[in-house]
């Protein structure tokens, strides 16, 4: 728990402006459309026999 409250801690440091906060939260919400659009395609996909 205690790593936890350092990455928090260190999260909160390196994005001390408005601008860092913005930059960050576009790249999280770019990896996280990513990554649904991959859970996607996957259970999608058919098996071939």
């Amino acid at each position: 728990m205690e790593g936890f409250a350092n990455l928090v801690s260190m999260m909160d440091y390196v994005v001390d402006t408005n601008r860092k906060r913005h930059i960050t939260g576009g790249l999280l919400i770019s990896l996280a459309m990513l990554f649904g659009g991959l859970a996607i395609t996957v259970m999608s996909a058919k098996e071939e026999d």
